[in-house]
């Protein structure tokens, strides 16, 4: 125990701010009392046992032990500003080939993602600050660097073995005060917080803005209700480019209302132990985005959008978004399959080819889970997406865009509780247009590291 004791004080001074001369010395000198203070605790102890000893000595030695341990204890604390402080992240090394039907050449690439943050609480975890680094291939434009893709956190093997950068991937502060139960709100760059699919957001953007959301709870029944406001694009000479969002939903325990209490956990493999149902209507008002992906003015695209001159001809995007998801379990296995539907009421495009291209939809399945060794899961999906249904930057940039329907298969099997293997399938075709032989495939086989 004390040789424990030793090495934590130890390591907790390797995460002070010092250099490495002051940080050795400091190391030195506590590793010097620390070994003074177990040469002292085993005399002492030594001395506890010997029987000629009378009880108010005992109890003399006994008091100095304590204190002794006490100040070990002292020591070998973290400091202050580390309590509540967890870091983790992750690390995906990928092999990806694009396949195509149109005579483009085909191509394959070997990337890596990596990201790595920390999260810190406050006021009886009321509060929490996060932060997290992502890697990304920059963008440029006439060699001047635009930034990072926001939907893509990936990183090419290319480049002469040139160093890869890092970015800014969440930034934000979120309040959730006990006196409101059900009440939270966040801003900064965070991490999509409406109920969504990959229709409507890619799992790698995080929108920058602020966002509030209450939820009180009655029984099984969880209403809520949501609305924020995001800039996508700042402009300091015309108008800016923002997001206001609105939304009420519903999470129902249906099991736990039909049985008037919640299935015990061990209940029988075969039986339907668990039946939740989250549903949600979302409105999306989108200011000006038409004109914010103008070329050399931003590092995203908005892929699958009709647009002349760089200005997108839906116009407006008001986008109405209807979401359904349901989770049970069945053999012991969860499974989550869910529907999602958008339609564009705010389309202006009257191109003949993209006329009342303003509808998307997509329904999918996830089997199983990926917790620890050994479990699979496997994931379905299929989407259609008209050509001005969804910002095409905005949606999931693996499928292609908008202007895109077809499937998605995935297959994942975790080789240890932190080390995950997986293969993922797309296979999609243009919705409208004159790419009629657009067809792509996308394969890809993924290693997962978390910590």
């Amino acid at each position: 125990m004390k040789r424990i004791v030793t090495v934590l004080a130890v390591l907790s001074l390797w995460s002070l701010p010092a250099g490495a001369d002051e940080r050795d010395k400091s190391i030195e000198a506590l590793e010097k009392r620390l070994a003074q203070q177990e040469k002292r605790l085993a005399d002492l102890e030594r001395q506890l046992s010997d029987q000629r000893l009378s009880q108010a000595q005992k109890e003399e030695i006994i008091k100095l032990i304590k204190e002794i341990s006490a100040d070990a204890a002292r020591q070998s604390a973290l400091p202050s500003w580390m309590k509540d402080l967890k870091f983790g992240g992750d690390l995906r090394l990928r092999y990806q080939s694009h396949v195509f039907n149109d005579g483009t050449k085909n191509r394959n690439r070997a990337r890596y993602r990596l990201r790595f943050g920390f999260v810190k609480t406050f006021l009886d975890k009321q509060m929490e600050v996060g932060f997290r680094l992502a890697s990304g291939e920059a963008r440029t434009v006439d060699g001047a660097p635009l930034g990072q893709d926001a939907s893509s956190p990936n990183q090419s093997f290319t480049d002469n073995f040139s160093r890869k950068p890092i970015w800014v991937d969440l930034a934000y502060a979120r309040y959730q005060p006990k006196e409101v139960p059900g009440l939270m709100m966040i801003a900064g760059k965070m991490q999509t917080p409406m109920v969504h699919t990959a229709l409507t957001w890619d799992s790698d953007i995080n929108p920058e803005g602020a966002y509030a959301q209450y939820q009180p709870e009655f029984g099984a029944f969880k209403p809520f209700i949501g609305s924020g406001y995001f800039v996508a694009m700042e402009s300091r000479a015309g108008h800016d480019s923002t997001l206001v969002v609105y939304q009420a939903g519903l999470d129902w325990d249906v099991m736990r209302t039909l049985q008037g209490r919640p299935l015990p956990k061990d209940a029988p493999l075969g039986t339907l132990s668990r039946l939740t149902w989250t549903t949600a209507v979302t409105y999306y008002d989108f200011d000006h985005l038409d004109t914010a992906f103008l070329p050399g003015t931003t590092n995203m695209v908005a892929v699958g959008n009709p647009a002349v001159g760089g200005v997108l001809t839906a116009g407006e995007f008001q986008m109405i978004n209807i979401t359904n998801k349901f989770t049970f379990d069945v053999l012991g296995q969860p499974v989550s399959p869910y529907f999602d539907y958008v339609y564009n009421c705010g389309d202006e495009d009257t191109a003949e080819e993209f006329d009342n291209q303003n509808n998307a939809f997509s329904f999918g399945f996830r089997v199983g889970d990926n917790k620890k060794k050994g479990d699979l899961s496997f994931d379905y999906r299929y989407a259609y997406i008209e050509a001005n249904a969804v910002p095409g930057a905005f949606t999931d940039s693996d499928f292609g865009g908008a202007n895109r329907k077809g499937h998605v298969w995935r297959v994942v099997y975790n080789l240890t509780d932190f080390l995950t293997a997986g293969a993922t399938v797309f296979w999609t075709e243009a919705v409208a247009g004159p790419a009629e032989n657009d067809r792509r495939t996308d394969i890809r086989a993924d290693l997962i590291w978390k910590f």
